[in-house]
């Protein structure tokens, strides 16, 4: 199993507006089993998320771990599960601006 951030929760995951759309920044590593798997495009049609690739390293021969740099919006809940369900995957996320988040 994957691991995710000291700053797990919700409170991690910043208020942007009255509406309970949070935004937050998001550190990730997705297992190179997962190469061929479409990870972050199942953030949005599962949670409904916006996402935003910020930066990434991804090798084309599937031969490392994925690394991204994600901006994320949506319901703070959604984003919560999305999270935990991609640390089953085993993948590690680090919640925070990117660069503090992570390694």
């Amino acid at each position: 199993m994957g691991t995710l951030s000291p700053r797990l929760g919700l409170e991690a995951l910043q208020l942007r507006s009255a509406q309970g759309k949070t935004e937050t920044q998001v550190r990730l590593r997705i297992p190179k089993t997962y190469h061929g798997e479409p990870i972050i495009s199942n953030l949005v049609s599962r949670y409904g998320l916006r996402v935003n690739i910020q930066a990434a390293l991804l090798g084309a021969d599937g031969q490392e771990d994925g690394w991204f740099d994600l901006g994320i919006s949506g319901e703070a809940g959604l984003i919560g599960e999305a999270l935990l369900d991609l640390v089953e995957l085993d993948a590690d996320v680090w919640i925070g601006q990117n660069d503090e988040a992570g390694p």
